[in-house]
C-alpha cells in the first residue's frame, strides 16, 4: 500500500508567521543553519556579533522541557560566515504532534535558509563506535512509526555533497569523522536489547529519538541536509551500565570541544549552500 507522507511540502502560516518575527530582529538571516542536540548548544558560545533569539518570544514556536537544550536561537557569525545555531529541539517523544517536530525546519524554509546541519546525541549499534566519537549520517531507518517516508528521493535525504565537505573539513582538524547509518525510535523510553539486536540486523549503527523528521522534512522542503551524530553511550545491551540521560550530557559536556571544533571547521571553511 503507498504511504502518503504526513510532513507538508511547504512552509505553513504559522511557520511564516515566526520567520517573519526572527527577520525583524535580525539585520540579515544566515544562509546556513545547525541544529544541536542533547548537551551539544555550547557552539554558540564561540560566535561573534550574535543575537539571541529565544523560542519562547516566537510565534507559534515549539519549547522543549527536556535538559541539555537551551531553547533559543543565535544568530551571528562563525569565522568569516554568518550562522543561525538553533539550540535545542522538541521531540516526538515529549507528547509532540510530528508536525510540531518538524515546525522548525518549515520556519527554516519560509526564512530563505538554503542548508542545515543536525547533529544529535546518540548511542552505538556498532562495535567500532564508541563513546566521544563524531559519525557523519549516510541515511536513516526510521522506526517512529508515525513518520512516513519522504516522497521526494528519500534516498537522497543526506546531501553527498555536503558530506565530502564535511570529510574534508574534519581531516583538516584531526578529527575522525566516521560514517553510518542512524536509527529513529519513538522514545521516551531507551530501546530494548532485543530492539538493538534487530536495528542491527537492519544496518544501523547508532540509535536515537530525533533528527529523521528534522531530515526528511527539510528535503521535503528543498534544504540541504547534513547529519551528525555524537555517541554518547554504548546501546541497549552493550554496556554493563544502565542508560541514563544524565550520562548523555556528561559525555556530551566532556567531548563538547571536539566536536565544537569540527562543527567550526564545517561552518567557516565550507560553503554549504553550494555543492
Amino acid at each position: 500500500m503507498e504511504r502518503v507522507s504526513k510532513m507538508t511540502s511547504y512552509p505553513g502560516k504559522k511557520a511564516v508567521a515566526a520567520a517573519a518575527y526572527i527577520t525583524g530582529l535580525l539585520a540579515k538571516v544566515p544562509p546556513v543553519a545547525l541544529v544541536t542536540g542533547s548537551g551539544l548548544g555550547g557552539i554558540g558560545a564561540d560566535m561573534t556579533d550574535t543575537r539571541h533569539i529565544s523560542y519562547a518570544d516566537i510565534p507559534h514556536f515549539p519549547v522543549s522541557a527536556i535538559k541539555g537544550h537551551a531553547g533559543e536561537i543565535v544568530a551571528g557569525r562563525m569565522g568569516t560566515k554568518d550562522l543561525m545555531v538553533f539550540s535545542g529541539r522538541v521531540h516526538y517523544y515529549e507528547g509532540h504532534a510530528i508536525q510540531t517536530v518538524v515546525f522548525p525546519m518549515q520556519v527554516l524554509a519560509a526564512l530563505g535558509t538554503k542548508a542545515v546541519v543536525l547533529t544529535n546525541a546518540c548511542g552505538s549499534v556498532n562495535p567500532d563506535f564508541s563513546p566521544g566519537d563524531a559519525v557523519l549520517i549516510q541515511g536513516h531507518l526510521d522506526l517512529m512509526r508515525e513518520i512516513s517516508l519522504s516522497m521526494r528521493e528519500p534516498q537522497r535525504i543526506y546531501d553527498p555533497g555536503l558530506n565530502r565537505q564535511a570529510k574534508k573539513a574534519a581531516g583538516t582538524v584531526g578529527v575522525r569523522l566516521k560514517e553510518g547509518i542512524y536509527a529513529a525510535f519513538s522514545g521516551p523510553s531507551y530501546e530494548t536489547p532485543a530492539e538493538i539486536r534487530a536495528a542491527a540486523v537492519m544496518g544501523a549503527d547508532m540509535v536515537g529519538m530525533s533528527t529523521v523528521p528534522e531530515a526528511t522534512e527539510a528535503h521535503e522542503l528543498g534544504l540541504r541536509v547534513m547529519g551528525i551524530s555524537f555517541i554518547t553511550n554504548l546501546a541497549a545491551g552493550l554496556s554493563q551500565n544502565p542508560l541514563s540521560h544524565k550520562e548523555v550530557i556528561e559525555i556530551a559536556d566532556k567531548n563538547l570541544p571536539m566536536f565544537t571544533k569540527l562543527l567550526k571547521q564545517i561552518v567557516q571553511t565550507q560553503d554549504l549552500t553550494e555543492s
